[in-house]
């Protein structure tokens, strides 16, 4: 339901479409929803924590890869060390490109989305594909590789809110009510 009233909102189809990691079950959905609903489906790039990069892995090893060791990462909702094997089916078939980001960058993209005009409340796992985004952006290699230019048309879903509201407030600065009342 989230996929389809995502499209039928957008003016434009999407060039890409940046999502979060975890075991793969929400991007498996995600991209198997769109490649059955478009004539040409965008460009799919999937992000996870660096310490727990299962799908990175899998990507890797071109077959699913457990990670060991340390999982703890600030993006909790996506500290996993072992990909779905039918989500794997679906995203090895329909996913280029794989990228692992560091803790480092969330917060920063958690107070962008919370400074904004209209602030948008976004958890830690939630801004990861933008996270994504932003660091290819970043990288004329990376932007260049994943074909992104002014042209493109990104879409990112964001999948929680304020789980943790200590982490959230210590992250952003502010508490999410705060951060929607404007102060």
């Amino acid at each position: 339901v989230m996929v389809d009233e995502s499209l039928k909102q957008l003016d434009e189809m999407p060039t890409h479409v940046f999502l979060q990691g975890g075991v793969g079950g929400f991007p498996a959905a995600v991209v198997s929803f769109i490649v059955e609903s478009l004539e040409s489906p965008p460009i799919f790039v999937l992000v996870e924590p660096t310490n727990a990069d299962c799908l990175f892995q899998s990507a890797v090893n071109e077959k699913p890869t457990a990670v060991h060791g340390e999982l703890d990462t600030i993006m909790a909702g996506l500290a996993c060390g072992e990909v779905s094997v039918l989500a794997w089916s679906i995203l090895e078939s329909y996913v280029p490109h794989f990228m692992s980001i560091t803790d480092e960058s969330i917060p920063k993209v958690m107070q962008l989305l919370a400074n904004r005009d209209e602030p948008i409340v976004a958890g830690e796992s939630a801004v990861t594909g933008l996270a994504g985004f932003l660091i290819a952006c970043n990288d004329s290699d990376l932007k260049e590789k994943l074909s992104i230019n002014e042209s493109s048309k990104i879409l990112f879903f964001g999948t929680e809110g304020d789980t943790d509201e200590t982490m959230y407030e210590e992250l952003v600065g502010r508490s999410s009510s705060e951060v929607l009342s404007g102060l």
